[in-house]
């Protein structure tokens, strides 16, 4: 059994007959994660995430937070150790000593599986500031695509096993045969932390400079338009609906914004943008 899952009892009640079996059921656990610059540690964020990716989340959630601009702001990454152990759920982060730390006003208070951004303590910090370059995708969306989408979608393994997670994918643009293979997938309790671990994957990878389709299984709240933005994607497509402000944001930043997307149609709520989209 994977740490990302493990297996419970539980009553399937059919027909008001109850019959006992196991059941695989997704892993949600808390991740302290500390910054360590210059000998000074401080906890920056507490969040409840399924445990694997630990570093890829702290650095999509950092570089989404605008504490670092790049994967090289990181100078490694470590644990604390309790009773001589290292204690996996404490993750410490170090930063280069030349890097400049934003203003403690911008830091969180902890935060949890289905928050986003409800940790903020200063509203300033809500506010849109793109950090990468938009990258602009030459992939056409149309029925069939958006089909062939939500079947790669539905390929990820924990959300397949346990039901209970969501899913951030990228699929990128010279990827024409939709090859899961060729496609960072990543899966979590919480929508945004699916997302951090992605984005954190990609800024370590490849600077986030690929350009591509983003993926979502959910609905698209604002903190995750405001993720993508940042880090410089520019069309979303989702399975689930978007909220009025993602909508506002996804066209403020040019971003096309797909949602309920299904096998034979999909909603299109930025009509006004620069899109390649066929319809």
């Amino acid at each position: 059994m994977r740490q990302d899952q493990l297996e419970l009892n539980r009553f399937k009640i059919i027909a008001d007959k109850a019959q006992l079996e196991r059941d695989p059921i997704a892993v949600e656990e808390p991740l302290q994660i500390s910054l360590l610059q210059a000998s000074v540690s401080e906890v920056y964020s507490l969040t409840m995430r399924t445990p694997g990716h630990d570093r890829e989340l702290a650095t999509g959630l950092l570089f989404s937070e605008g504490v670092i601009s790049s994967a090289q702001d990181i100078a490694g990454f470590g644990y604390e150790h309790v009773n001589g152990e290292p204690a996996l759920n404490q993750l410490i982060v170090e930063l280069k000593p030349s890097l400049v730390l934003p203003p403690r006003q911008n830091q969180r208070h902890p935060s949890y599986s289905g928050c986003g951004l409800c940790g903020k303590t200063n509203l300033q910090a809500l506010e849109l500031k793109q950090s990468i370059e938009p990258r602009k995708t030459a992939i056409q969306l149309n029925c069939n695509l958006i089909k062939r989408l939500r079947q790669l979608l539905a390929q990820q393994p924990l959300f397949s096993s346990t039901g209970g997670v969501h899913a951030a994918g990228l699929v990128y643009e010279n990827n024409a045969d939709l090859d899961l293979q060729q496609s960072p997938f990543f899966e979590d309790v919480g929508r945004h932390n699916a997302l951090d671990k992605l984005i954190g994957f990609e800024l370590s990878q490849n600077g986030l400079q690929q350009a591509g389709v983003l993926l979502l299984s959910g609905r698209i709240g604002f903190e995750l338009v405001q993720k993508a933005v940042m880090a410089g994607f520019c069309t979303i497509v989702a399975l689930g609906a978007p909220s009025d402000l993602a909508i506002r944001a996804a066209n403020q930043f040019g971003v096309a914004l797909i949602g309920f997307a299904k096998d034979d149609r999909f909603n299109l709520y930025t009509p006004h943008s620069e899109l390649l989209v066929s319809v």
